[in-house]
């Protein structure tokens, strides 16, 4: 069977509503030849079916193969601005805009969403600016600590402009990778640790008041209760996002906000401070990733562990141990998994890096301040 009958069938398969199947089909065609377009489609059915990731790396794909495809670009833009990666989005916007055809008025949503993109790029290039032109307050640094800051502005702008395949990576220079870090050198750490029970209370509470929206999620929580045959998902149920409270689910978490309000995070705009209920659900495996700056480190409090359940930074596994405290470079690759037939919950947090110094960590915050377009409209983070 040859590619286009395949895309024929899929277009008659979602003309029927019937978009698990052309889900399949397009699947197939990708498998049989690397083409761009049939890309795109499998993308655009995934992204209808909630499946975010999967549409992420068909987008990236197809703009890897077309990377001056206006459609493509603006595509991929628009999942990652959905998964949070805002500086990737930005940089797959700012390639959209400059292949964008002229006149869109017949196709409004997609010039609404053209729109969307130039807004980020406008942003993008005002932070390029101020980025340029910063200087550190007159004896705020050392000589050592100035000569890194600034070759820390440097990795920014080339960040900015980078082509938009290049994952954007915010790097402070002079800083050794290291896999773990002992969790009791870290403020606020152990007061988590020894409040487990009322974390792990609030987030249930939490999930028993979102049952309706996510009793298929979180149907693992219970052994036995989770389909062992469906595909194994990563979630995130975030209380800080990218720096910005999210109200809905923070107010119901006041101890745990309270208890993180101990911890030193990082302000390093649309990053950090993070803080979110991680749930991997049964059958579930993160790929091995890393992170986006070294100016941070994360850390895991695990609520829930069931058994054959294990983490792993670079060639070093460990195990959760529900708890006790995991602190670790996340630009270090790492991966987690979970074959068990229940839900593991891990909170996470993001923690400031222990080398940089108060002067260094108040210069990356500064370089690292830029414009968040949705900003009024969202809490700053407490």
């Amino acid at each position: 069977m040859q590619t286009y009958p395949l895309i024929a069938q899929a277009d008659e398969a979602m003309a029927r509503g019937d978009v698990r199947k052309a889900e399949s089909l397009l699947e197939l065609a990708a498998q049989r030849g690397r083409d761009a377009s049939t890309l795109m489609r499998l993308a655009t059915v995934r992204r209808s079916l909630g499946d975010i990731p999967g549409a992420l790396k068909c987008a990236t794909a197809a703009v890897d193969l077309e990377p001056r495809n206006f459609l493509m670009c603006l595509l991929l833009g628009s999942l990652r601005e959905a998964t949070g990666a805002l500086f990737a989005a930005q940089r797959a916007y700012r390639a959209a805009c400059a292949f964008a055809p002229v006149n869109l008025s017949f196709q409004p949503a997609m010039a609404r969403q053209l729109e969307r993109a130039r807004q980020f790029v406008r942003v993008a290039d005002r932070w390029r600016e101020r980025v340029f032109h910063w200087q550190p307050a007159a004896g705020s640094l050392s000589v050592a600590e100035d000569r890194r800051i600034r070759d820390f502005r440097s990795n920014i702008l080339d960040s900015i402009d980078s082509s938009p395949l290049a994952p954007p990576f915010f790097m402070v220079p002079g800083i050794k990778p290291k896999r773990f870090f002992d969790p009791s050198q870290f403020r606020g750490i152990s007061a988590i640790e020894r409040h487990t029970d009322v974390v792990r209370d609030e987030f249930l509470a939490l999930a028993a008041s979102k049952g309706g929206q996510w009793s298929s999620g979180l149907a693992g929580l219970h052994a036995g209760e989770a389909e062992r045959d469906s595909a194994g998902k990563w979630s995130m149920i975030p209380l800080i996002r990218n720096g910005r409270v999210v109200e809905e689910f923070a107010c119901q978490c006041p101890e745990t906000m309270k208890l993180a309000g101990e911890l030193d995070l990082p302000r390093i705009g649309m990053i950090s401070p993070s803080l979110y209920f991680s749930v991997l659900e049964p059958g579930s495996r993160i790929a091995p990733h890393i992170g986006i700056t070294n100016a941070r480190l994360i850390a895991h409090f695990p609520l829930i562990v069931p058994e054959n359940c294990g983490f792993k930074v670079g060639e070093e596994t460990r195990q959760w141990e529900v708890g006790k405290a995991l602190v670790f470079d996340d630009m270090t690759m790492h991966e987690a998994w979970n074959d068990s037939d229940r839900i593991r919950i891990v909170l996470i947090a993001d923690l400031w890096r222990p080398e940089l110094s108060a002067s260094e960590r108040s210069a990356v915050s500064e370089l690292m301040d830029c414009p968040n377009i949705d900003a009024d409209a969202q809490a700053p983070a407490r």
